[in-house]
């Protein structure tokens, strides 16, 4: 009977520290997905190499280039909700990226919703 009221102790002490200790894990992993900064801008794709998108956006008045990663976790759609592939992207697709700027990890989404056309890219800040 004591080795039972202990196994149960011991249980009821393990399961405590595990369900507290994984707890602040997700409440971290939480505060790091609200930290990072994302952004969603309307552009048009320029190019598109084998892990990559590059595209152009217009701010402040001036078409600007940038490149962003595309992998396994990025979701690309069509606005009739069909999913495609990197593959399926073309040159003048217009497109909303959802990307996190100033950083080296892939985009989180790319959503087509038409045709665009692909400008001369220029000016910097």
């Amino acid at each position: 009977m004591k080795r039972l009221q202990l196994f149960t102790v011991v249980a009821f002490v393990i399961f405590y520290f595990l369900s507290t200790g994984f707890a602040q894990e997700e409440k971290k992993a939480k505060e790091e997905r609200k930290a990072k900064k994302t952004a969603e801008v309307e552009a048009v794709i320029s190019g598109v190499g084998q892990r990559t998108v590059t595209f152009q956006y217009e701010r402040k008045g001036k078409v600007r280039e940038e490149v962003v990663g595309i992998d396994d976790k990025t979701y690309i759609e069509r606005v009739s909700r069909e999913k495609v592939t990197l593959k399926d992207l073309k040159e003048g697709d217009k497109v909303y990226l959802r990307y996190e700027p100033d950083a080296y990890t892939p985009a989180l989404s790319v959503q087509v919703v038409g045709k665009g056309e692909v400008q001369k890219a220029g000016g910097g800040d």
